[in-house]
């Protein structure tokens, strides 16, 4: 049956925000602390401010394009929205601030104007605003009112200024006409018999000319006259009502708004960095791969069997791996089969050596030749687990040592013998062992030796070893310690992307908190030898009953 990834993902974004507020929801307490220390912040930050108040003025400027007042003087650009944005620059600038300094007798410099004074337009109405800032609510409507007066008063001004200039230079050409005029005229007065033709022609043109300048100097004079200031309606401003700064009640919801945000995020990130696999759900989702099955914890007798496979078959941890050996022969079918399974887990501690054992027993019950072999050359934790000799072994196996020296046989009460393959020879530098063709001699002539074969490898995160591992496996089996930062498992899950060889599944492994647990401590530095077990005469081993003293390095979830 097809599934719709936008409805999966939907469903996940559904179930990732009813997590989040149930983690909030825990969480309220801290929350609240938090939301009423910044709120509190808020509220001393705002009295500490100074008072100010603010007031705003509208002028609706005159269309410049409508008037030649400035036509001659290049004070018009083309585009109407530019002439309104330098007006507002205009309107702070040094002249006009100047102005206004005067209008207000003097009790503010100019730049102290400047600062207190914002000027914005919009090209969209011809409009410029005013903003100014005072400590009183009358002064900051008084400087904002000075200002618009200066800058019309300094339009005008210019204005006026601009026209009388212009005006000036026609008065001097309409003089210059006239006077060619009456010249013209007193020429053809006193010209005998028909009149010149082109005395005739040069007294029409400058009367021409005359007529079209004086047309010119009146234009001027009525576009002076309305366009004035270049305010076409004024809005002054009022004083406020309250004060824009401070406002206690706006900062306390600021502040509190602001502390909720920052508490729910390190709630937030605490939890996804401190997050951990308490259920045997929850590795699922990080993972990507089902869960294969789930170990309970079970106590360790007085005798310190640690083998329930073995030991207590009917017994809770002996049925789960039981379980687990079905749903690894499954999920190995679902991947077009395989005889090689490595099991691996992401950190020291999580129990892979004890599950990696107790899965090889399980699965011999079934009569099949099963093989399990210690490919933790630096820990050897199997090989002391089933207490055999340390070599010959893995590391042998690339050589030309017989597979039949290197396996040793261990009996169970009348099923097929379990052969377990020691960690080998101690290694100068493991990780190239399992990078080059030795160990993958060592596999295939495994794969012919056993139906199926177990390789305890070491942690993913703490050597490359398990990675060149699982690089020449058919199969990976991870294995999730109960407590397991989820982080972790992450990593984890891209350091075996990267491998490329089918993961099955997961197993969780709640064996850990008791007084008295197999397995032992990681000391991925250096290797320390352990001394050999000794060998039975006939070859063949019982499945020993590991008595430990409460301080061995040997724990069960290993």
């Amino acid at each position: 049956m097809e599934t719709d990834p936008t409805a999966d993902t939907r469903a996940d974004f559904a179930r990732s925000g009813r997590s989040l507020l149930t983690l909030l929801a825990r969480r309220w307490h801290l929350l609240l602390v938090v939301t009423i220390l910044f709120g509190t912040a808020g509220f001393l930050f705002a009295s500490l401010q100074s008072t100010l108040y603010s007031s705003s003025a509208t002028m609706l400027l005159n269309d410049p394009g409508s008037t030649s007042v400035f036509a001659d003087n290049n004070r018009v650009a083309g585009d109407p929205s530019r002439y309104v944005r330098t007006q507002a620059r205009y309107v702070i600038s040094t002249e006009v601030l100047t102005t206004a300094r005067s209008l207000l007798h003097n009790r503010l410099t100019v730049d102290q104007l400047r600062d207190r004074v914002k000027a914005t337009s919009s090209d969209q109405l011809n409009q410029v605003s005013v903003t100014a800032t005072d400590p009183t609510a009358e002064g900051a409507a008084t400087v904002v009112n000075a200002v618009c007066q200066a800058y019309r008063q300094t339009v005008r001004n210019l204005t006026q200024a601009n026209a009388k200039v212009t005006t000036d230079e026609l008065d001097q050409t309409i003089a210059t006409l006239r006077g060619r005029i009456s010249d013209l005229d007193e020429q053809l007065k006193s010209s005998e018999g028909p009149a010149d033709p082109s005395l005739s022609a040069a007294r029409q043109a400058a009367a021409t000319q005359l007529l079209t300048l004086q047309s010119r100097a009146d234009e001027i004079a009525v576009d002076t006259a309305t366009y004035g200031d270049g305010v076409q309606m004024f809005e002054q401003a009022n004083p406020p009502n309250a004060p824009v700064q401070p406002r206690p009640l706006r900062a306390v919801v600021v502040g509190a708004f602001l502390g909720l945000l920052l508490a729910a995020g390190a709630v937030w990130w605490r939890d996804e960095f401190r997050r951990k696999a308490d259920e045997k759900q929850d590795p699922a989702a990080i993972l990507g791969v089902p869960l294969l099955g789930d170990v309970p914890e079970f106590a360790v007798s007085s005798d310190g069997r640690a083998l329930p496979a073995a030991r207590e078959p009917m017994s809770p941890a002996g049925e789960a791996y039981n379980f687990l050996v079905e749903s690894i022969g499954f999920a190995l079918a679902a991947e077009g089969g395989g005889s090689v399974v490595a099991v691996t887990s992401a950190r020291p501690g999580d129990g892979k050596t004890v599950t990696a054992l107790n899965l090889a027993i399980a699965m011999a019950r079934d009569d099949r030749k099963v093989a399990v072999v210690d490919g933790d050359e630096r820990m050897r934790g199997l090989t002391g687990l089933a207490d055999v000799s340390h070599e010959p072994g893995l590391s042998d196996l690339g050589g030309d040592v017989p597979v039949s020296a290197a396996v040793r046989h261990l009996d169970l009460d009348g099923a097929e013998a379990l052969d377990v393959v020691a960690a080998g020879t101690a290694l100068d530098d493991p990780a190239s062992f399992f990078r080059t063709g030795r160990f993958r001699r060592a596999v295939g002539r495994l794969r012919i030796h056993a139906d199926v074969v177990i390789v305890d490898s070491p942690p993913l995160l703490a050597a490359s070893d398990a990675a060149a591992i699982a690089s020449q496996a058919d199969a990976v089996v991870l294995v999730v310690g109960r407590g397991t930062p989820l982080r972790v498992l992450s990593e984890a899950r891209h350091r075996l992307e990267f491998v490329g060889t089918p993961v099955l599944g997961y197993v969780f492994n709640r064996s850990v908190g008791s007084k008295r647990r197999y397995g032992y401590s990681y000391g991925y530095g250096r290797h320390t030898a352990r001394p050999a077990a000794m060998v039975a005469p006939a070859g063949r081993h019982r499945i020993p009953d590991q008595r430990l003293s409460e301080g061995s390095e040997v724990e069960a979830n290993q």
